[in-house]
């Protein structure tokens, strides 16, 4: 089991539509569908993987597709970017990352992946060597970063140290209080607070440039955010990995949703839900006649990352509403 420290957690999904929409605004606390921890304080993760302007010291493959998603977490007291980092790379088996720690400096994010599909050995090769993601945490990878991919083809991945790296985001300000997503605006890069300097920091929209996530306290509102460097670090200031920085775009929170493509219906007169799902999760199926009172007609179904159903045996003869529950084992 991938952390024996979130066995308790549960998430509740509530299934409101059966359709799609797209949102034409931030996204916000309410629409992350992927929940971990306890406590009264809200936090979310952001990670966008897109394909550098520059791919000097350099041959990871382009991820194949520009996509950006959300997790959220639950806590309370002091708690750090990197444990809650870690806290979801835990809970979630679809998301895998390599971390380095550098004493003096904390954790260092190499590479971060994410299992779009089922099905497959969560990996990455260098043409040479090859690491496993058992735990969905590598501490100590042993391919070259700079040339790894994913073993399954269908990943979103992307590495880098001497090439382009991941770059570290956070709300504006580093104060928490955004119940929305921080947006980016409309310029496609970042404004450095000193453009003659290369150590500058600086803002892209609503979110701000940051460094080492191990010291990042999170704060109620608080919204970490990963994006891939547009070029290899460069110590010039007209080198696309100065000039053309850009944080998280708005996130889709419905790829990293525990129950997807939900529907249901009578087979041979039992009720029957169907979704995907995801693995290291149990499953149970709960009924209400009235929306506010829930029985669990079916429980302790494990996952499989591919689609599930959930049987209700004997449905009641009026009018009945069902809803998913997910839960670490």
């Amino acid at each position: 089991m991938k952390d024996q420290h979130l066995k308790k957690i549960s998430s509740w999904l509530a299934i409101a539509s059966l359709f799609a929409t797209v949102k034409a605004s931030a996204v916000s606390f309410n629409d992350i569908q992927f929940w971990i921890g306890a406590g009264t304080n809200r936090a979310a993760l952001v990670i966008e993987w897109s394909t550098p302007e520059s791919t000097n010291f350099s041959t990871v493959p382009a991820p194949i597709a520009d996509k950006s998603l959300v997790w959220g977490y639950r806590f309370n007291g002091t708690t750090t970017a990197a444990q809650m980092f870690d806290a979801i790379i835990a809970a979630d088996s679809r998301l895998y990352a390599i971390e380095v720690f550098y004493p003096g400096y904390g954790a260092s994010v190499q590479g971060i992946g994410f299992h779009l599909g089922g099905g497959g050995d969560l990996g990455i090769t260098d043409g040479s060597v090859t690491n496993y993601f058992t735990n969905g945490l590598l501490t100590n990878a042993t391919v070259y970063v700079d040339a790894a991919s994913a073993l399954n083809p269908g990943d979103l991945y992307w590495s880098g140290w001497n090439g382009p790296n991941w770059e570290l985001w956070t709300e504006l300000g580093d104060v928490g209080g955004f119940l929305n997503c921080p947006e980016r605006g409309l310029n496609p890069h970042w404004a450095p607070d000193d453009a003659n300097s290369p150590d500058s920091m600086g803002v892209h929209g609503q979110w701000s440039l940051n460094y080492g996530m191990s010291s990042l306290l999170l704060t109620n509102g608080s919204w970490i955010g990963f994006s891939v460097a547009a070029g290899e670090f460069e110590y010039d200031t007209v080198s696309p990995y100065f000039v053309d920085k850009h944080a998280p775009a708005q996130p889709d929170p419905t790829v990293t949703a525990l129950v997807k493509n939900f529907g249901g219906g009578f087979q041979a007169g039992q009720w029957q839900a169907q979704f995907v799902s995801c693995t290291n999760w149990n499953y149970a199926l709960e009924r209400s006649t009235d929306l506010q009172s829930w029985a669990t007609v079916t429980s302790g179904i494990p996952g499989n990352g591919l689609d599930l159903n959930l049987t209700d045996p004997a449905p009641p003869a009026g009018r009945a509403f069902y809803r998913v529950r997910a839960e670490q084992p």
